[in-house]
């Protein structure tokens, strides 16, 4: 589906006659108006009620930017080579006429007749706009565009460090979480019957843009429909990201776009920018404030692990600030202060980062925390121990 629109101070057409035998009947002959939105359209193959109802979402778009007084529905074939039937385009015509009239005065000139029209342009930044609506395979990711969030990818190494590896495995046990009726998981299922959830790799097009578009791209399918609790869509400061499609009772979750869905509303109204507790590769880390503790941290840290936490310890040779500096810069949830009191009373002196504040607690009770806001109980990827780790220069 194209679509071409045009914010026109005037806007006029006159029927003139039939183009096709099956041309509409009983058309609108002719119409004038002013401070008109004209939306000049072509429906092609395999453009379904889906597309439709996308075609509505950006024509609103539209038109909460420009203000018009109304719509007018123009079909125009000359946009594309590749058209749906009569039947199919006027069908798809209509639905989107009757979503838009609930919210704005819609006009649809006649489908199949030749028609002489007038039109003025207002010519601002904004009255002149195309856009090509697709499914998810026809309007590929690689027309995205380099955004200002993306900095937060980028500073987790994405596409490819340990930290973006294990977000975006996380990301895709958390949808799979949600198929709950999930009976058997295949790869490569493009066409999942119910019950079954497949996950796709694709090979990423054009500019790499970390979390966007990069290798690989991920597309989950479900044979049913999931509740995800997540947007279909969201906005970043330059694109529209779409996440989830249902056709035809199946669910089709792009991974990459959830993942960056995510890693944007760590940062959305909060002091720190804290990931979601199932998402953080490390969800504890230990910060002895001498060396002679490292043995009580490890002692700890494997009593945490034991409960399903992912722990590591700053091993370093460093002071206590920068340590909790480089916790700050990985966004870790809980950084637990270990030293001589926290030693004799068998717990840690933890720095709540979504809550910026500090509390004395044990290993269970920080277990407990964890716990509750991880259902997915992934396992460690990365060294317990800093000093054992290679240097990430992302971070």
């Amino acid at each position: 589906m194209i679509l071409l629109m045009i914010h026109s101070s005037f806007f006029s057409y006159e029927v003139r006659e039939k183009a096709i035998s099956s041309a509409e009947e009983n058309p609108i002959n002719e119409f004038k108006g002013e401070n008109v939105l004209v939306i000049f359209i072509s429906i092609e193959e395999g453009d379904d009620s889906n597309l439709a109802l996308k075609a509505m979402e950006y024509i609103m778009e539209d038109v909460e930017k420009v203000k018009p007084s109304m719509v007018v529905l123009y079909p125009y074939a000359h946009l594309s080579n590749k058209l749906a039937k009569p039947s199919v385009a006027v069908s798809l015509m209509k639905e989107i006429e009757k979503s838009l009239s609930e919210k704005i005065k819609v006009i649809r000139a006649p489908f199949g007749w030749y028609k002489a029209f007038t039109i003025s342009c207002y010519g601002h930044p904004l009255s002149e706009l195309s856009r090509r609506i697709g499914k998810e395979e026809d309007n590929p990711v690689h027309l995205m565009k380099q955004s200002e969030e993306i900095k937060y990818c980028e500073k987790f190494g994405f596409p490819s460090s340990p930290h973006a590896t294990f977000m975006r495995s996380a990301v895709l046990e958390w949808v799979k979480n949600k198929a709950r009726d999930m009976v058997v998981e295949t790869v490569g299922n493009t066409k999942p019957s119910q019950g079954e959830f497949s996950v796709n790799y694709f090979e990423a097009k054009g500019k790499i843009i970390p979390c966007l578009n990069e290798n690989p791209n991920i597309i989950a399918i479900y044979g049913g429909v999931m509740d995800m609790d997540v947007p279909y869509s969201f906005h970043d400061s330059a694109n529209k990201v779409d996440v989830i499609f249902n056709e035809g009772g199946v669910t089709k979750v792009n991974v990459n776009a959830l993942t960056y869905y995510f890693m944007i509303q760590s940062v959305k109204d909060k002091v720190y920018p804290t990931l979601p507790m199932w998402m953080s590769p490390i969800q504890v880390r230990i910060l002895p404030v001498k060396r002679d503790f490292i043995d009580d941290a490890i002692r700890i840290a494997g009593e945490l692990e034991s409960r399903d936490v992912r722990v590591d310890i700053d091993d370093l040779n460093d002071g206590l600030g920068n340590k909790i500096r480089r916790a700050g810069k990985e966004w870790i949830p809980l950084v637990g202060i270990l030293g001589e009191r926290e030693r004799k009373t068998s717990s840690l002196t933890v720095k709540i980062r979504e809550e910026t504040e500090q509390k004395s607690l044990t290993v269970e009770e920080i277990a407990s925390i964890v716990m509750s806001a991880d259902q997915l109980k992934l396992k460690r990827k990365l060294p317990i121990l800093l000093s054992r780790r290679p240097k990430f220069e992302y971070l």
